[in-house]
């Protein structure tokens, strides 16, 4: 658990402060409070024997000049405090000029504060007590009358016999103390948690690795490291290249009698070399799983099936979309593709895949709004056996895992669940994941492009999406204008899809009329290119003319849910034998070869 002390400068404190930490009774951060000022009382106790000091004035100088290390949350004055101090020591003894004696760390506006109060003032800043008694006495001889000071400058003053107001801590300062210490306390502890599992990390995982610092100097290496490379660096002396060069590069060597893939990575802080992580992989291991994976992706078909010749378009939004698409298929940066429903997303992930260097690797799409989150999880990062009730025997890889060289098209990422979108943060920061059930780390190359119809910004400000995995996915950012706004794109998708549901069922493609062209351009699609696809092949299925009017194209808009319906219970009535097919096409009003036409389109045909 983490500890923190406060140092109040004053016994008054005492309950304030208390009655504040009570509020945090259920944080991992344990609250003592003691009364300190300045460097008089010994401070080595509060220091040494806590994790995080709270303090003000000298007593935080003291400490943030002696113990630099240390966590020093400091008790920042409010305006309002400083000016109410003020205000009573003008209102107690009427002084022509006023000094403010207090520590270096307050911030305030002499010009401002004389301006509200009618009087002189002026701010003297100190660091220790030595310091104090000399700006008092130097304040004095300058013609200052009162004194608005912290507690140690109220001790002086009461020696001296000068006139002064101590500035006491109002509730806003102690409530915003204690959280910024509570605040602290949940990254130490996060930063302690997140060393065991580093250290557990390493020495669970099936490879060697090695961290050294820019001298050559073993930091850390698991056990599997130790029993490949022994206690010294004979067998990886290219260390050395990979801090000179500031370049990664794997290298294929002998240890142990066996043939092992070395990488060395180069570890930078502030633009500086700072050391080199090494990694050691069996090859036979690599190659064995990386022949699995490819026979595995051959049966599954996990390839692209669209370029950019496939999307239809020739407006000045399809364009530039595709330029910019193309551009973004040249690199291997995250995407994010955003855009109303059914504006064809998929197609472009499709599209940059197979433009990209990675063209011949897998590309795996999933719909993650299609998957509750514990299978979710099992699908992209895989599980091995007995990780849960039901796992399949000998455990499976998962997505990312399939796409290691590829591409990962994650649709709909605004519906992963936040448990989830933590794991898939980490593989974008680590590149490394792990199956479910399992203690080793597996690194994957993939490039992942994601997409989502959801105001995602919004997710991100209720928390339902994490800011940080969003940023990490949208370093390139494509958004799909939605049909509405691509005019004459329109009917030049019509004419495609009229010329494939004709195709499609061994008819002549009919013509569309003026006014039903300009049905098309003024309707809004609020469902875009899906629901344009849809009105086209229902004007296949449903009319037998060659020509099509803007009547024609008025019913379908209008009254879809009523068809709909319409043709459940035609369905329903045809199977149950009740009337006879041209019985009820007559009925209807159409042919019974329009008729038979609905029912296979709703797959009623009987």
């Amino acid at each position: 658990m983490i500890s923190a002390i406060v140092c109040i400068p004053y016994l008054e404190l005492r309950d304030p402060y208390e009655k504040c930490i009570r509020k945090y009774s259920d944080s991992d951060i344990r609250f003592d409070v003691r009364h300190i000022i300045g460097i008089r009382d010994a401070l080595d106790d509060a220091v040494e024997n806590y994790d995080i000091v709270v303090a003000r004035g000298i007593t935080a100088a003291t400490i943030a000049r002696k113990w630099p290390s240390k966590h020093l949350v400091e008790i920042e004055l409010t305006g309002y405090d400083v000016l109410n101090a003020i205000i009573a020591c003008k209102s107690r003894y009427n002084p022509k000029n006023i000094a403010i004696v207090y520590a270096e760390t307050l911030r305030c506006d002499e010009a401002m504060l004389s301006y509200l109060t009618g009087i002189n003032v002026i701010v003297r800043k100190i660091s220790d007590e030595i310091d104090t008694e000399a700006a008092i006495m130097d304040s004095v001889q300058s013609g200052i009358d009162a004194f608005v000071c912290g507690r140690t400058g109220a001790t002086i003053c009461d020696m001296k016999g000068f006139h002064y107001v101590a500035v006491e801590v109002g509730r806003e300062a102690i409530e915003r103390s204690v959280l910024d210490a509570v605040t602290a306390a949940k990254m130490m502890e996060y930063e302690r948690s997140k060393s065991v599992l580093i250290r557990q990390l390493l020495d669970d995982n099936a490879d060697g690795e090695i961290a050294l610092d820019a001298d050559g100097n073993i930091v850390e290496e698991n056990h599997i490291a130790k029993t490949l490379i022994g206690p010294g660096l004979e067998n990886v002396p290219e260390w050395r290249d990979a801090l000179r060069s500031h370049t990664s590069f794997e290298k294929v060597k002998m240890i142990n009698g066996l043939p092992s893939i070395v990488r060395y990575i180069p570890v930078f802080h502030s633009d500086k070399a700072i050391g080199v992580n090494i990694i050691i992989q069996n090859s036979e291991n690599l190659r064995e799983s990386d022949s699995k994976i490819r026979k595995e992706l051959k049966d599954r078909g996990l390839v692209s099936h669209y370029s950019f010749d496939d999307i239809i378009g020739e407006s000045p939004q399809v364009r530039y979309m595709i330029d910019k698409a193309k551009r973004f298929s040249l690199v291997q940066s995250s995407i994010l593709i955003t855009g109303e429903t059914g504006t064809g997303k998929e197609l472009f992930a499709h599209s940059i895949h197979a433009a990209s260097l990675r063209a011949r690797e897998p590309f795996v799409a999933v719909n993650c709004a299609t998957l509750p989150g514990n299978l979710l999880e099992s699908e992209l990062f895989g599980y091995v056996e007995g990780a849960f009730s039901g796992a399949a025997r000998g455990g499976k890889a998962g997505l990312f895992e399939i796409a290691h060289k590829g591409t990962i098209f994650l649709d709909e990422i605004g519906e992963i669940p936040l448990d989830v979108q933590s794991k898939l943060l980490r593989v974008l920061q680590e590149k490394d994941i792990r199956r479910l059930g399992d203690t080793r780390m597996r690194h994957v190359d993939v490039r992942i492009i994601a997409a989502t119809n959801v105001d995602i910004k919004k997710k991100v400000r209720e928390g339902s999406f994490r800011s940080d995995l969003y940023y990490r996915l949208s370093v390139l950012d494509l958004r799909l204008a939605p049909l509405r706004e691509r005019g004459g794109d329109i009917l030049m998708l019509a004419d495609y899809f009229l010329s494939h549901y004709a195709e499609r069922e061994g008819r002549i493609k009919p013509l569309l009329s003026p006014d039903a062209k300009e049905i098309l351009l003024s309707y809004p699609w609020p469902g875009n290119i899906r629901e344009l696809r849809n009105i086209c092949e229902k004007i296949i299925v449903l009319f037998d003319a060659d020509r099509i009017t803007g009547d024609d194209i008025g019913k379908i808009l209008s009254f879809d849910e009523e068809e709909e319906k319409e043709s459940i219970s035609i369905g329903a009535l045809a199977a149950s034998g009740i009337i006879k097919k041209g019985a009820l096409a007559k009925e209807l009003g159409v042919s019974r070869t329009t008729l038979w036409r609905r029912l296979k389109s709703k797959d009623l045909k009987q």
